[in-house]
């Protein structure tokens, strides 16, 4: 089991004042058998239910021996009619959530889909994606934000482990200022040197 300490990236709005705290998780595989645990991370920072959590995921896991495989969402991938009679762009449920999905949480919060299942994960589309990204606020996953120290698991939703394969390969997406924040950072290092460049002169 994965287990480490991670820093917060922070991505601050500096004309506006306002700055939101992402948590940064490990880059990690999660295995089709990591049903009831899987690889997991200590969060470092306290974190309110405006932060987020931002990844890409890329991979399927396939269940009951191919005949059910999925993205990170639990969005059908293939084959044409899976055992559970969905087909590609669709998803069948087990305990409320699509079967495959990537899961996130603990005993304590629950474990949620990281990704939802939409048109932007391929639901309703014949040849859905494989390559995931998504940012989700943590009010959003868990109704509450998240204490430092807090361990966050991630697993595959499904019923069993005896047949299945494949992997979601997680990567942690960098924090990006928005434009606003990345006009007044430019805006702010040109004055600086403007102003540098005078006391040389001097």
């Amino acid at each position: 089991m994965f287990k480490s300490l991670f820093p917060i990236c922070v991505a601050a709005s500096f004309a506006a004042g306002a700055q939101a705290a992402t948590v940064l998780v490990p880059d990690t595989t999660i295995y089709g058998t990591d049903v009831f645990s899987g690889p997991s991370f200590v969060v470092s920072g306290n974190f309110s239910v405006t932060d987020t959590i931002s990844v890409r995921v890329d991979g399927t896991v396939d269940l009951a021996a191919g005949s059910f495989t999925a993205n990170a969402a639990g969005v059908i991938v293939s084959p044409p009619t899976a055992n559970t009679g969905g087909h590609p762009g669709e998803t069948s449920l087990s305990g409320g959530f699509p079967y495959a999905a990537l899961l996130i949480g603990n005993s304590t919060l629950g474990y949620h889909p990281l990704f939802l299942a939409d048109a932007a994960s391929g639901l309703g589309n014949s040849t859905p994606p494989t390559a995931l990204t998504t940012t989700r606020t943590l009010g959003d996953l868990f109704g509450s934000g998240v204490t430092s120290g807090t361990v966050l698991e991630f697993r595959i939703n499904d019923i069993n482990t005896g047949d299945n394969s494949g992997g979601f390969r997680l990567s942690a997406l960098q924090c990006v200022p928005d434009a606003g924040s990345a006009f007044a950072l430019l805006g702010g290092g040109l004055s600086l040197l403007g102003v540098l460049r005078r006391k040389t002169r001097v």
